[in-house]
């Protein structure tokens, strides 16, 4: 509390405590019991009521004291409890609430400018921890753990405008530091994986998503969510609608929420997203698609000196002239999409006429792809001797695919689902010269490959057992079931 820009020293525990709580329901009653149960949470002593009743005298001499406006704070006794009237200009918290309003009215509009300033406005007015000398002195009240969740759903708010303003060098180190006390909030991380790929570290950003996911399972047993989910797939395919420049007007009546971290908003844009002024906005589901059965081949390429370590310019060449050999036999295997980043190079294969087909012709360009590299390839580059092996993983499941259907490197295409997940994961377990499968891919070609299973890490495929399957597999496939 001040006066004159001057604080006023209010003296005990129940005095500050009491203020505190009027505040927090200023223009409310609060009820007695309330009261009570809040300043002596372990048990409310015979004197309480008394204690109480003096701490609200004093407050009430200490607020009138030179005070002759009429909209000076009033301490009323209003039954079953106490009502502190105030006006709202002279309360923070009061101010706080109407600029925070006024800033995400803004951005559902699409006003992403205006709702910044009012936002940052609104967080301008916390000075430090909320209530922080109660909670120094033991105070947990619902009411504070509220507010700190309003105060970051703010903040996250404007990390939102700041993106969609093309502003993520300016807030990057703003979010992990606030991600680093947060850990498990999911839009705050959502918004720290865009600020990080934007900025050149898809690494890091797909990092954090394995983080979020391994706290999740560890600590409640969860999955990330389907929005962050399907960030995680927009990353892995270099979507170009997560490189957004800075909003410009044709691109503000589209909320950002939706642009940057909701690609699975139902019903709210066409199959496939127009261009605007340059903007790609991430692909929104159309209300009729639907999830169908796909599968997906993930290739890590690795590189290996004989005679010392590769230059990256040397490593570079070498990786990109192994995925070209890669793509080639996705493209003769009708995979539907292809595409690479860095070492790493996948194809999504979409289903025809004929059951479990996308499986089959996915392990066919697994196999022909591990027939090459699978041994390793030896190779010479500026007279270093390298060779060049492979891992790869396949893995079929559903997937909603929001638009694209033709072949080729379809810029904004995004998979949602649980697939690229399972292979992502079989890909972690996979050595060099090894392909791993998922148990769905299993199934639809068990009778081409003989496996063996194993439980923690997959299955591994011997060799084919038919005429229709691929030549000898030197080293195997893997099944993560």
């Amino acid at each position: 509390m001040t006066r004159a820009d001057e604080q006023v020293p209010l003296g005990g525990f129940v005095k500050r405590g009491l203020l505190s709580l009027l505040l927090l329901h200023s223009n409310r009653v609060v009820p007695t019991s309330h009261l009570l149960n809040a300043l002596w949470p372990s048990g409310t002593p015979a004197t309480a009521r008394k204690m109480l009743q003096n701490a609200v005298s004093d407050l009430r001499r200490i607020m009138n004291e030179g005070q002759a406006q009429a909209d000076a704070p009033i301490l009323l006794t209003h039954p079953p409890g106490y009502l502190l009237r105030v006006s709202a200009k002279d309360v923070d918290l009061s101010r706080f609430q109407q600029l925070a309003a006024a800033g995400r009215a803004s951005l559902a509009e699409g006003a992403h400018e205006p709702a910044r300033k009012a936002l940052r406005a609104a967080l301008s007015l916390q000075r430090g921890p909320i209530l922080s000398e109660l909670a120094e002195e033991g105070v947990v009240w619902p009411e504070i753990e509220a507010l700190e969740n309003f105060v970051l759903n703010v903040r996250e708010d404007c990390f939102e405008t700041e993106l969609a303003l093309g502003r993520h060098r300016a807030v990057l180190e703003e979010m992990e530091n606030l991600h680093m006390s947060h850990p498990s909030r999911e839009r705050l991380s959502g918004q720290l994986m865009v600020g990080l790929y934007r900025c050149g570290r898809q690494l890091d950003a797909l990092a954090l998503y394995q983080r979020i996911r391994s706290l999740l399972d560890d600590e409640f047993g969860l999955e990330p969510g389907h929005d962050l989910k399907a960030l995680q797939t927009a990353i892995i395919t270099q979507d170009p609608a997560l490189s957004l420049p800075p909003a410009t007007p044709s691109t503000q009546h589209a909320s950002s929420r939706d642009v940057l971290l909701h690609p699975s908003a139902s019903g709210t844009a066409a199959p496939r997203q127009q261009r605007h002024d340059g903007v790609i906005p991430l692909p929104l589901l159309a209300a009729d698609r639907k999830p169908e059965s796909i599968s997906v081949v993930m290739v890590k390429i690795q590189v290996n000196s004989w005679d010392g370590e590769p230059t990256p310019e040397e490593t570079v060449g070498i990786v990109h002239n192994a995925s070209v050999g890669v793509h080639r036999e996705f493209e003769k295997n009708n995979g539907t999409i292809r595409m690479g980043m860095g070492e790493i190079s996948f194809s999504f294969f979409r289903g025809t006429d004929l059951p479990r087909d996308h499986a089959k012709r996915a392990m066919r360009a697994a196999a022909a792809i591990h027939r090459h590299f699978g041994a390793g390839t030896l190779s010479g580059v500026a007279g270093h001797r390298y060779t060049v092996s492979s891992r790869i993983a396949v893995a079929t499941g559903e997937a909603v695919l929001p638009y694209g259907t033709g072949s080729g490197n379809e810029l904004g295409m995004t998979v949602i689902g649980g697939v690229m997940d399972r292979c992502t994961q079989l890909l972690r377990f996979t050595s060099p010269g090894e392909i791993r499968v998922c148990k769905a891919t299993h199934q639809a070609t068990r009778s081409e490959y003989a496996v063996a299973h194993e439980p923690d890490s997959g299955w591994k495929i011997l060799e084919p057992l038919s005429a229709r399957g691929e030549a000898r597999v030197n080293d195997g496939l893997h099944e993560v079931g």
